[in-house]
């Protein structure tokens, strides 16, 4: 368990999938969360996803609980870790809406960092962000990762192509960085 102010990050478990599946389902998320799967999950399709994941090496899929409350809130994960090179990528989404534009996203993202930095060793971490989503880029800005490059017209969404931003924060940023932004 990974603890932070005001949430915690956990070991997903089965008991978050029922959650996870109306999170993941929501057209507000089917819109922002980037590719892979287009469609509609289900149970059982995220239980098969999350037994290969299962491998801590290669990745790490937590649930985000509300300190306060203990609900589930959301998820956060790391994977395509190159232990080589050092790096690894992360994705996040806060499923409950009323938890959003709180700075609980940024708290979750920092606590993940703090892990894959100084628990793992890693060098580099990196996202991949639909450009028009303005609310999930300053997240990250906030957060120290900087915009390095775009992927253009990378997905077929909603009838037509649409831009990925790259994003990335180094080891050395995220020990530099003022997590209010004052870096």
């Amino acid at each position: 368990m990974l603890k932070s102010k005001n949430i915690e990050l956990v070991p997903f478990e089965s008991k978050y999938i029922k959650k996870f599946v109306e999170f993941r389902n929501s057209e507000d998320s089917r819109n922002f969360l980037m590719p892979g799967i287009p469609y509609p999950v289900t149970e059982g399709s995220v239980s098969e996803w999350l037994s290969k994941r299962a491998n801590p090496s290669e990745s790490g899929e937590f649930a985000i609980i509300y300190n306060e409350t203990k609900e589930y809130i959301g998820n956060i994960s790391y994977g395509n870790v190159d232990w080589k090179n050092r790096h690894c990528e992360i994705a996040i989404m806060i499923g409950e809406e009323k938890y959003r534009n709180r700075g609980l996203g940024s708290e979750a993202i920092m606590t993940l960092l703090d892990f894959i930095f100084n628990e793992l060793n890693l060098h580099r971490v990196e996202l991949k962000v639909y450009d028009f989503n303005e609310r999930a880029i300053r997240c990250y800005e906030k957060c120290g990762f900087k915009k390095e490059g775009l992927l253009r017209e990378a997905v077929y969404k909603h009838g037509k192509y649409i831009n990925e931003c790259i994003m990335s924060i180094i080891k050395e940023e995220f020990c530099k960085h003022d997590f209010q932004g004052n870096n």
